[in-house]
């Protein structure tokens, strides 16, 4: 299994006051932080090394890896630095220093995903790969849809063809980053090897919960309590 890099340095602006002083995954659903979660998925499901991609309120990540801990994972805090990097330069920060593709997945989202399937169903050869997930504009907006065998993938002008959405996990690999600014948004690789023909894909089957807004904060709440994992 590839390790995971997880982004957790957004700013949680559409959340308004809840999160002036905690970070977004690290705010509480049901008395514990989402991030808890989403580790604790991961623990469950053949991760071994996990990366914490950090800034905003680095500190508070240092007080998590305190107080709880996790069977079959080791997880390593990398601080983003003094200047933003965006998503994707915080991915590239840490996966030039890995020997392997790794996981991507942001940490205001659980996504219910089956993570050996998707290893299994990435090559090498190719570009990234990402997750999607049929949306239908149903909890977002869809930015993703088939061109053939093709997936086309816009991140701020999506086709009024979309009907997936990119689920939030992917695979890259540290030469998808050539050519690339030290701080950038994800969306521009996945882009790039969208327009070539080499964006690599994966059809989740179950809806993920996030916690972007006040109003998906309230339903992955709600999700929870009845959640076993």
């Amino acid at each position: 299994m590839y390790p995971f890099i997880i982004l957790c340095g957004g700013l949680a602006t559409r959340l308004g006051s809840i999160a002036t002083e905690t970070p977004k995954c690290l705010l509480e659903i049901n008395k514990k932080p989402f991030l808890y979660y989403q580790l604790d998925f991961l623990d469950k499901n053949g991760a071994e090394e996990v990366f914490l991609s950090v800034g905003h309120l680095s500190e508070k990540f240092y007080d998590f890896t305190k107080n709880y801990s996790f069977k079959n994972i080791n997880i390593n805090l990398i601080e983003d630095g003094s200047l933003p990097l965006g998503t994707g330069g915080a991915v590239k920060n840490i996966i030039k220093k890995l020997d392997s593709p790794s996981f991507v997945m942001y940490g205001d989202s659980f996504l219910r995903v089956n993570f050996y399937d998707i290893y299994s169903s990435y090559d090498t050869n190719l570009g990234p790969l990402i997750v999607v997930y049929k949306n239908d504009g149903m909890y977002d907006i869809s930015n993703v849809y088939f061109d053939g065998e093709h997936v086309v993938y816009n991140k701020k002008n999506p086709s009024y063809l979309s009907n997936y959405i990119d689920y939030g996990i992917g695979i890259y690999k540290e030469s998808d980053f050539e050519n690339t600014t030290k701080s950038f948004d994800l969306s521009l690789v996945q882009e790039k090897f969208s327009h070539i023909k080499k964006l690599q894909h994966f059809k989740a089957e179950k809806r993920f919960y996030e916690i972007g807004t006040p109003e998906s904060y309230k339903k992955a709440e709600k999700f929870f309590i009845n959640y076993e994992n």
